[in-house]
């Protein structure tokens, strides 16, 4: 590592330790007033309410609202958020090709501006920067960014100016985010995070949250503002959200989603693929026991075969509270990622997991969510206002014996070759976070991939160590 990015990384760490205690000392003189907690989708946040002076109590608000007239409804609002993250992987893809023996270093930073002109109209703008040192074979595709726009949207609430029923259209390029984000997500998990250039209708109306869009996802140049919409790839779809009757606690989910991928490749082979997915979602909490069910059908034409795959997707947990901060949560992931049933025949059954959630496997995320079993229980405690400790372990099985397994960016890592093994692995898990206010948190993360008998088959087949520290700052 440099020695102008040590020189950065201990500036900002100084800089974070010094300034957050005193935020944090001026919130505790307003103790009734809860101020909402940063969003990890930044441009989800609203600080209108600081319109009243008496809840401007923290050190960074004089840039959270700047208000433009008197009424306080035209302001601008800024924030920033970075993330200095250590990682080491020993046999990183179970020891096939180049191998780093010292780990590395990733850098992430981001920059936004939020512009609220009254009720009806806002612009979004975030620049996103991230650098990458020490790496063996130097950056991954999701490692390094210069510099350039992360997102940059606009807002026209062209009905409705109630909450209740509004219709609001956002244009511009923007994070695309759905449900639990399974399958539709920021890529928070790497480096860099995933945007789209697209345009979103938004109808809030009789307790629906509807949603359609159409986008194309965003690809990363390392320089400095080339990034640029893929010419490969384009999604679109109809999603919506309703909360049920109050005898039935919770919430569902109805979508439509449709995909268009060129030379697309799985297990079958490579071709231009169309894909349509339905897919439903019902997730709430009863007492202390919560729930997050999900099911998916999808068709269309891979090349000249069709389409038929389809993926369950559940997490069930029960929370014991000791105390307001003190807390325990057993839950238990469990899914099933449809794999392809025959390589020589014209139908493809392989599972489209579209853009997903790499964190909701692991840190790690050895293997994706195609032609995937697994179960994942899971371990949370909050010790606390300062401490949280998460252990958990994965166990993941072939779908299909017939197809191999792929990455959570769902490029195929092991073709199904000759091996008649089903289990791919079985990987711990222990993560331990320290909060030390709203603005600064750090965590220490390590993985254990214990190869299964289809990795011994179909590549070096070695034990993959992951450890990972990461300090994020926000303001």
């Amino acid at each position: 590592m440099s020695k102008k990015m040590n020189f950065r990384l201990w500036f900002f760490v100084l800089a974070a330790l010094l300034l957050t205690p005193c935020a944090k000392a001026q919130a505790d003189e307003s103790p009734d007033y809860n101020r909402p907690a940063f969003n990890a989708s930044r441009y989800k946040e609203n600080y209108s309410f600081l319109k009243d002076p008496k809840k401007r109590t923290e050190w960074f608000d004089a840039l959270k609202y700047i208000p433009l007239n008197k009424r306080g409804d035209t302001f601008f609002s800024f924030g920033a958020e970075t993330r200095q993250h250590y990682e080491f992987i020993d046999n990183n893809n179970w020891g096939r090709g180049p191998q780093d023996n010292d780990g590395y270093y990733l850098q992430r930073w981001l920059l936004h501006s939020d512009f609220h002109a009254g009720e009806r109209f806002r612009i979004f703008v975030q620049f996103m920067s991230g650098i990458e040192a020490g790496r063996s074979g130097g950056p991954r595709g999701v490692d390094e960014d210069r510099f350039d726009l992360h997102q940059a949207f606009s807002d026209w609430q062209v009905l409705g100016v109630k909450k209740e029923k509004s219709l609001t259209v956002r244009f511009g390029r923007q994070e695309i985010i759905f449900g639990s984000r399974r399958f539709l997500n920021y890529r928070e998990r790497p480096n860099m995070r995933l945007s789209h250039d697209a345009v979103t209708g938004i109808l809030r109306a009789g307790g629906w949250d509807a949603r359609v869009f159409g986008a194309r996802p965003v690809n990363l140049k390392r320089g400095y503002f080339d990034d640029e919409s893929s010419d490969d790839q384009t999604l679109w779809g109809l999603y919506g959200v309703h909360t049920l009757p109050a005898n039935l606690p919770g919430s569902i989910d109805l979508y439509y989603l449709g995909h268009h991928r060129n030379d697309a490749t799985f297990n079958q082979g490579t071709a231009d693929e169309v894909r349509h997915t339905l897919g439903t979602r019902l997730f709430g909490k009863i007492s202390q026991l919560d729930y997050n069910f999900e099911l998916l059908y999808q068709f269309g034409d891979f090349g000249n075969g069709d389409i038929h795959a389809y993926a369950l997707a559940s997490d069930t947990g029960y929370t014991f509270r000791f105390s307001p901060a003190v807390s325990l949560r057993l839950s238990l992931r469990a899914d099933l990622y449809s794999g392809d049933d025959d390589p020589n025949d014209n139908e493809l059954n392989s599972f489209n997991p579209f853009f997903p959630k790499g964190k909701h496997i692991s840190q790690l995320a050895a293997s994706g969510l195609i032609n995937q079993r697994d179960l994942h229980p899971r371990i949370n405690l909050k010790m606390g206002k300062h401490w949280t400790l998460t252990a958990s372990s994965q166990f993941i099985w072939r779908d299909s014996l017939e197809d191999g397994i792929y990455s959570i960016g769902s490029g195929l890592l092991n073709r199904s070759g000759p091996s008649r093994a089903r289990y791919v692995g079985t990987q711990p898990e222990l993560e331990i976070k320290y909060i030390f206010n709203r603005y600064l948190d750090i965590k220490a993360t390590f993985v254990y991939f214990d190869a299964g008998q289809f990795i011994k088959d179909t590549s070096p087949g070695k034990d993959i160590t992951y450890l990972g520290s990461m300090l994020t700052f926000r303001m």
